[in-house]
């Protein structure tokens, strides 16, 4: 692990702090960029450019502040270098904020700061599981939507209800989508699982249903539903549908009906419905 870590520190090393002269420079940029700002407000008016022309004029602006007026800057690098006590340039110092140097400089500081440093990207992550998800729920919609109605449920449960057996598809052996075991007589393969007992999740073996494809879990699926937790059928939102399974025994997490719910009322939940064409209130995505 140690070394793993190492290698990726060398791949992505760390962001190196600006020296002052950077500092300043980009702070000259800001006080140009005000300027211009503040002159702009009795020039054109943005809607002329159309949707988005402020933000357009914005990013004209700060161009222009930040590289054709900078022949101007010299002599303010140097005053405003003087003002906060430096001494060499190219010496590296700690990133300051635009408030505190503006302040040292005797500069009212803007309302909304801009940061020295690039804002922290998303990670890849997320995008793959976003991914994972988009892909998965585009594979058995139509399933899980015909289940759903067969069921009288809102369709976003029984979509959350495998995405917490599956992790969005990504473990599903023997196109089990809703962790069901086998039973006597029933094909089946032993796979590693956790059962609560005294609140305490403890591994174990047990037999899960094999299936031919996913519709033909789906159909157990219902089936199951229908003759064993006949409860959880007819609800018209998810919390009354995760509820019913909890309470009828389809699980022995104690928190299976809020992780159900949670799930359904994730912002991944809804990208997921965007991807399928479906949204929150036709997909019966309530509380």
């Amino acid at each position: 692990m140690i070394e793993a870590r190492t290698a990726l520190n060398a791949t992505n090393p760390a962001p190196t702090r600006p020296t002052q002269k950077e500092a300043m420079q980009h702070l000259t940029g800001l006080l140009w960029y005000q300027m211009l700002s503040t002159l702009n407000e009795t020039g054109m008016d943005a809607s002329t450019l159309g949707q988005g022309g402020s933000d357009f004029q914005s990013m004209f602006l700060w161009n222009l502040a930040q590289n054709d007026f900078g022949k101007y800057d010299a002599r303010l690098l140097q005053a405003a270098q003087r003002q906060i006590g430096g001494q060499a340039l190219q010496t590296p110092a700690p990133a300051a904020s635009t408030a505190s140097v503006l302040a040292a400089m005797g500069v009212p500081a803007p309302v909304n700061e801009t940061p020295l440093a690039p804002p922290p990207q998303p990670t890849p992550g997320s995008e793959q599981e976003l991914d994972q998800a988009t892909n998965f729920a585009k594979s058995i919609w139509p399933q899980i939507t015909a289940a759903a109605q067969a069921l009288g449920v809102p369709a976003v449960a029984v979509l959350a209800q495998t995405a917490l057996e599956t992790g969005w598809g990504a473990a599903a052996p023997g196109h089990n989508l809703f962790g069901i075991k086998a039973g006597p007589g029933q094909a089946g393969s032993l796979r590693a699982t956790h059962e609560m007992q005294n609140g305490v999740a403890v591994a174990q073996d047990a037999a899960f249903r094999d299936y031919a494809d996913p519709t033909a879990s789906v159909s157990d699926y219902v089936g199951l539903i229908q003759s064993n937790y006949q409860s959880a059928t007819g609800q018209g939102s998810v919390a009354g549908f995760a509820q019913a399974l909890q309470a009828g025994g389809y699980a022995t997490d104690d928190q299976y009906a809020e992780k159900i719910m949670k799930i359904a009322q994730s912002p991944l939940m809804s990208a997921v419905l965007q991807s399928v064409g479906a949204s929150s209130s036709n997909s019966g995505a309530q509380p």
